[in-house]
């Protein structure tokens, strides 16, 4: 940790950043809770079974086992680690006793303009919109989230699909970690068909999607790669602007069309 910390502060892209991690290390190491022998993490600083980064480790650990040590590294007992991660997630509003999501069935001509983050309602709202298998309880405010499109799996996600997205921001990350969850607890599985033999965009494809995007007008703030919920109301827009339905999808039909006009 102390040598990768070190590299990349010397290294300046972020350098600051990583100063303050290299100093968060060096007090970890002070405070007796590993050792510099076991002090492993990831070439970026990322450490234990559930990836702290030092300051995160230093603001949210916690000593669940009672040993006088925070130790995340454990092979034989994560029990630190899995605390700690507990109560990171507690400190950024998980609610406890509501889910990250449920899988929810749309009704015919649902539209997706709706699917945004920004659009909530509670589970009995959308019921009376048509949207159905919600369980028959209440969580508390929803939006819905489409991570393919209309035509496959749909989800209601609350308030915690994003203690979860703290972690990773991408959809794809918190649905796994959401639904292995469900699947632990011995809930089912996904219900819904997922695409099958989709051609996904290639990082250099989401990059020039994001270019041609930006120079229609569309509200791209950076072309990085990365579909975010700013790309997907792009992609909406443009979607919408076209004829086609707009479900925000970043797929290899929205790019041949953007390059046919």
């Amino acid at each position: 940790m102390i040598d990768a910390m070190a590299t990349l502060t010397f290294d300046g892209r972020r350098g600051k950043f990583f100063e303050s991690q290299l100093i968060a290390a060096l007090k970890i190491l002070q405070s007796g809770d590993v050792n510099v022998g076991n002090f492993t993490g990831s070439w970026a600083g990322a450490m234990g079974h559930t990836q702290f980064i030092p300051t995160s480790y230093l603001a949210y650990a916690v000593d669940f086992t009672g040993d006088g040590k925070r130790d995340i590294w454990s092979k034989n007992r994560p029990d630190d680690a899995l605390a700690s991660t507990a109560a990171y997630l507690k400190r950024f509003g998980w609610r406890k006793g509501q889910p990250w999501g449920v899988e929810v069935r749309l009704p015919r001509g649902f539209t997706a303009a709706n699917a945004k983050r920004s659009i909530t309602r509670s589970p009995s709202g959308w019921a009376q919109l048509g949207v159905t298998d919600l369980r028959g309880r209440e969580y508390g405010e929803a939006s819905i989230l489409l991570p393919a499109g209309t035509q496959v799996a749909a989800f209601m996600i609350f308030n915690n699909f994003a203690g979860i997205e703290l972690y990773n921001k991408a959809d794809a990350y918190v649905i796994g970690v959401g639904h292995l969850s469900d699947r632990i607890s011995g809930g089912p599985a996904i219900q819904t068909a997922w695409p099958r033999g989709y051609e996904p965009l290639s990082f250099d494809e989401k990059k020039e999607l994001q270019r041609r995007l930006k120079r229609k007008g569309f509200g791209i703030e950076k072309v990085d790669g990365l579909i975010g919920p700013n790309s997907r109301r792009a992609i909406r827009a443009y979607q919408q602007s076209v004829g086609m339905a707009a479900d925000g999808f970043a797929s290899k039909s929205v790019l041949r069309r953007i390059k046919q006009r």
